[in-house]
């Protein structure tokens, strides 16, 4: 039954003519009664929720020939041209010799050869490496016909026709013909709808909808009617712009190594072998270094290296250690190894490139931090990605150890959410003592590992005249991100699912 008898003024002049047409589009309506679209809209959707209309979505189709279509009703589809030159030569015809031959572009002789074969109108041989053509009878083509219905408007008519559909998807797929739908929705009376008008309509005044700031102002609002509203109504969801959630996480992490002290810094993400490797004090015979493990740059095949200065120390520290105190690696240090370029695998190479302008562009104490994407050969699966996100940071003083490390860790997951900190021995192979840290998820109930830490020993350092401490982490992005944002697949971090993306709580 209806929730009200009575309809508003303009309500009662769309009914009206919704009487007089039986169905009308709304765009017809608003055409008729002067309104704007949107009031007709807001209009119908009360008389519908009222019962006395309904709103129906209709779907109109439109078939029209593109540019092409155009051209080929007037001179003939690709294949009708080339069955026509065909015709003036003699069988069996060798197809390249056409070619040359005929004064037809050959991208619509490719294109017509194609469709020739497909409606069987002409035999293929091969002697050796030749091709022959030979014409068979032509039969009637129904993609012409179905050219000409659209031309002169009747195609709509024949839609039905199984052939002419099939023929219209072909057109459609070869650009020659476009199809339009256009949606839109119509209004009609119900048979409650139908009994109000027959017993007169009851036209209520205009009922405010909003109280202004005029309306309390003057004193108005006290004698003025508005419209009741249920608040327990379900309502259409509004989505408002928002960035993706990765980058909420993203930004909350910048802000909190922010507040910390710290300064963020970037590096490229092609990087030479010797930033990613040498640098880090990492053998040039290790397994990481393999394609097994890293993706190689084919070209360029070399990178510019850092200042020789630089070089010659690392080269050193391989070799035997130089002035580090450590015995090296104890081999031939190659520079055609270290000028390789790889995808960056981690953002430490970044930060050696920083440590490496000490006393040049910065000096200690510092704190430096990155946010940044590296690449690894992965097998991508359910918790591996090869391309993901690295949380790294380095505070270089002669003052600090391990307890200041533990100290910015813990401070920076508390801030992130998680209370509960742990660092125990681990083995890293540029740090000394190094740490792995482990953060305990209520949602597990249990200690999940999320990246290394340390102190960077010597042969890391030293090349680049930093005899300071250097406390460093590496922390995984994606496996924050999944916590933060209660995901159960790596390969959901990143996802473009527009309906997951909407209805992601914003809880930074």
């Amino acid at each position: 039954m209806p929730s009200s008898q009575t309809v508003t003024i303009d309500q009662a002049k769309l009914l009206k003519v919704i009487h007089e047409r039986g169905e009308v589009s709304q765009e017809a309506l608003a055409k008729a009664t002067k309104f704007d679209l949107v009031k007709v809209a807001r209009e119908i959707l009360e008389l519908t929720a009222k019962g006395f209309v309904d709103s129906i979505e209709r779907t109109e189709q439109r078939i029209l020939l593109t540019d092409e279509g155009r051209r080929y009703l007037k001179d003939g589809l690709p294949e009708h041209q080339l069955y026509a030159a065909l015709q003036r030569e003699k069988d069996p015809i060798l197809l390249e010799a056409f070619k040359k031959k005929a004064k037809i572009d050959e991208q619509l002789v490719n294109i017509a050869i194609g469709w020739l074969k497909r409606k069987n109108w002409v035999a293929f041989s091969k002697e050796g490496k030749k091709t022959f053509l030979r014409l068979l009878p032509r039969t009637e083509d129904i993609d012409f016909t179905t050219l000409s219905l659209i031309a002169d408007g009747t195609i709509t008519n024949h839609l039905q026709d199984q052939a002419i559909a099939v023929s219209l998807q072909n057109l459609k797929k070869r650009k020659i013909v476009e199809i339009l739908e256009r949606h839109y929705r119509v209004a009609r009376l119900t048979p409650q709808g139908k009994a109000l008008l027959e017993k007169g309509l009851k036209v209520q005044r205009k009922l405010e909808t909003t109280l202004t700031p005029s309306l309390i102002i003057s004193g108005k609002w006290r004698k003025t009617k508005f419209k009741p509203y249920d608040p327990t109504e379900q309502v259409p969801p509004v989505y408002y712009g928002r960035r993706h959630p990765v980058i909420e996480v993203i930004n909350e992490i910048r802000e909190i190594f922010l507040e910390m002290g710290f300064t963020e810094i970037r590096g490229p993400l092609v990087e030479s072998e010797f930033w990613n490797f040498d640098a880090l004090f990492q053998p040039q015979d290790h397994p990481a270094r393999e394609l097994a493990d890293t993706f190689k740059v084919a070209k360029p095949t070399k990178a510019k290296l850092p200042p020789k200065e630089i070089v010659q120390n690392v080269k050193k520290t391989h070799e035997n250690g130089w002035r580090t105190k450590s015995t090296g690696w104890g081999y031939k240090w190659k520079m055609s190894e270290a000028e390789r370029l790889v995808l960056r695998t981690h953002t430490t190479a970044t930060t050696c490139r920083h440590l490496s302008k000490a006393f040049k562009e910065w000096e200690p104490p510092e704190k430096v931090f990155s946010v940044d994407r590296v690449y690894r050969n992965e097998a991508i699966d359910y918790k591996h990605l090869s391309e993901f996100m690295q949380v790294e940071g380095i505070v270089v003083d002669k003052n600090v150890d391990l307890r200041h490390l533990k100290g910015n860790l813990k401070t920076f997951y508390g801030k992130m959410g998680f209370k509960k900190v742990r660092l125990i021995p681990s083995f890293y192979p540029y740090t000394e003592p190094s740490m792995s840290t482990l953060i305990f998820v209520d949602k597990f109930n249990s200690w999940m590992e999320m990246g290394g830490s340390g102190i960077f020993r010597p042969e890391v350092t030293y090349p680049f005249g930093v005899k300071e401490k250097v406390l460093a982490w590496g922390q995984g992005l994606d496996r924050l991100v999944m916590l933060k944002l209660d995901l159960n697949d790596i390969r959901e971090v990143y996802s473009t699912n527009i309906e997951r993306l909407r209805t992601t709580p914003v809880i930074f």
